[in-house]
């Protein structure tokens, strides 16, 4: 099990999670790109951060972006991290959420996302939990 919360997450969040138990990982986080560990109550727990820039949040209340600048700005992340990660891993997250870009005006923006990203050999394109997994299981906890 996983969580996020609707809003900022409070300072007893995360040791509310542990304590309570069953929870993979959560995403209440900005602050990196790749996941990580912390000790919380003794015991390690994962963070898989989350993006504001790669989200389609961006069109909640605004016009701000067409579905091909979105599209746009999500593809150079990607080629700039995938030139990146030849050195160093690295993890895009893109947030989707279905009143968003499931608007007919954005599903081709999508489209040419998955498009791209999906090709053979260049990236491995996963839910959260599947990461969530790997990293725990392949990256030594640390804190």
């Amino acid at each position: 099990m996983c969580t996020i919360t609707r809003s900022a997450a409070s300072a007893n969040t995360r040791r509310l999670l542990v304590e309570e138990g069953g929870f993979l990982y959560d995403s209440d986080a900005y602050d990196d790109d790749l996941p990580y560990c912390r000790t919380i109550a003794g015991r390690q727990h994962l963070v898989l951060p989350y993006a504001f820039d790669t989200n389609d949040m961006h069109f909640q209340h605004t016009n701000r972006f067409r579905g091909a600048d979105f599209a746009d700005y999500v593809i150079d992340a990607f080629d700039w991290l995938v030139r990146e990660g030849e050195r160093s891993p690295k993890m895009l997250s893109v947030g989707l959420h279905l009143r968003m870009i499931g608007r007919p005006g954005r599903m081709g923006a999508l489209d040419r996302i998955l498009r791209h990203v999906a090709r053979p050999g260049v990236a491995w394109v996963a839910p959260r939990a599947d990461i969530a997994r790997h990293w725990l299981a392949t990256v030594p906890a640390g804190d």
